[in-house]
């Protein structure tokens, strides 16, 4: 069968064709996409089927595809697929002979695209693409957001692969992106969720088919993209950024774990992130410290050249004692948690006016070091490690100060 299905370098003359093995000419169309050439093999195939019949008659059924007789070579197949005869001026077996060829095809790209699909391994694609993430705060964002597309695909039934379009305008329309996660249920009771969060899950959702989409050569498309579906953004909401006074209310709380006074300060006076903190290295003889945010490295001090208050930032940190990496046994997430918490004990306290988040308190260090610096936009994109300018530009932007 190998011989017959691979094209050579130029067709044989009739009289040296070797007939196949004896099957339906049904049977030879399913098996046409083993070629790579079709135009020989579908010469082949009106020779095969019209064995025993009046050479002539055959040959004249050859020569509406061919009709020069052309040797088989790259050239002219390339000539005849360019120059080949209207379809519907085809004698009728022809016709039927392409049809059949067509619909094995046609079955068999299915097949193998099926084929393909179900090789795919979503644990280890989500691994992949999870280990990718640049920082722990975009890690679980990509972590929730695939969450909920997981349940609304085992309401489907479908596999991540056989995801379509329309699946995906309806997702996003539904309580599975709508509602928030209570303890890793849908809260299907509590009021919508912002359209900032939605769109920020679709978006991550996206990126993960799109990552999909690389790996695989386009075996998966990216079902979001192009999506109609999206809530529109609704008017940003203006940043509260503590004061002064309420940061110093805040660090002088006697209820407030030392620990946590330590990660406020350390955000509030020197401008770490969050994500940063997990992984803080502080030289306590050169108050110079290391850490990694958002995937790249961050070096800086802790003096009062870098740093705002009139508390210096390590007299916060004697309660790790002397300890390098203090926050080593936390991870952002919970720190986060944690600062929620007593944010919201302390403002019921009336101690502060508003529950600040942590990063809050990041927006309170820019807007202050910009102005001590004398708006010195550069010297402010160094303290936060910002990767560009038009970054630190658009960050100062978001907080009325440009």
């Amino acid at each position: 069968m190998n011989a017959f299905i691979q094209a050579p370098s130029q067709a044989p003359p009739d009289h040296h064709f070797r007939s196949p093995p004896k099957m339906s000419p049904f049977d030879i169309c399913s098996n046409v996409y083993l070629a790579e050439t079709k135009p020989y093999i579908t010469l082949s195939y009106v020779r095969y089927k019209n064995r025993g019949k009046n050479m002539s008659e055959s040959t004249q059924q050859i020569q509406t595809i061919n009709p020069k007789n052309l040797p088989i070579t790259e050239a002219n197949v390339v000539n005849i697929i360019n120059n080949k005869p209207n379809f519907d001026n085809l004698p009728e077996s022809d016709k039927a002979s392409i049809l059949k060829i067509t619909v094995a095809t046609e079955y068999s790209n299915e097949l193998q695209h099926k084929a393909k699909i179900a090789k795919l391994n979503y644990a280890d694609l989500k691994a992949t693409f999870l280990a990718n993430a640049k920082s722990s705060h975009t890690r679980e964002a990509y972590t929730l957001a695939l969450s909920r597309l997981e349940m609304y695909l085992s309401t489907l039934g479908k596999s991540f692969a056989e995801l379509t379009t329309l699946d995906a305008d309806k997702f996003i329309q539904s309580n599975f992106l709508g509602k928030p996660l209570t303890k890793g249920f849908l809260n299907v009771a509590a009021p919508n969720r912002a359209s900032a969060s939605i769109r920020r899950d679709a978006a991550c959702i996206g990126g993960f088919y799109a990552f999909t989409q690389r790996v695989t050569d386009n075996e998966v498309v990216n079902p979001m993209r192009g999506t109609r579906s999206l809530p529109k953004k609704e008017s940003a909401k203006e940043i509260e950024v503590p004061t002064e006074t309420e940061v110093n209310a805040i660090l002088s709380s006697k209820d407030l774990p030392k620990e946590l006074k330590a990660a406020i300060a350390i955000m509030a006076l020197r401008g770490l992130r969050i994500g940063g903190l997990p992984s803080l290295n502080i030289d306590y003889t050169s108050q110079a410290f290391t850490t990694q945010s958002k995937g790249k490295l961050h070096n800086g001090h802790l003096n009062e050249t870098e740093c705002i208050g009139a508390t210096p930032v390590l007299k916060y940190f004697g309660t790790f004692e002397g300890k390098k990496k203090p926050f080593s046994n936390l991870d952002a997430p919970k720190l986060k948690m944690q600062i929620s918490y007593w944010m919201k004990k302390l403002h019921q306290q009336g101690i502060i006016p508003t529950v600040y988040s942590a990063h809050d308190f990041r927006h309170y260090y820019s807007r202050a070091f910009y102005i001590k610096s004398g708006n010195d936009i550069y010297r402010l994109q160094k303290m936060l490690n910002h990767s560009c300018i038009s970054i630190t530009e658009t960050y100062l932007k978001t907080l009325n100060l440009i």
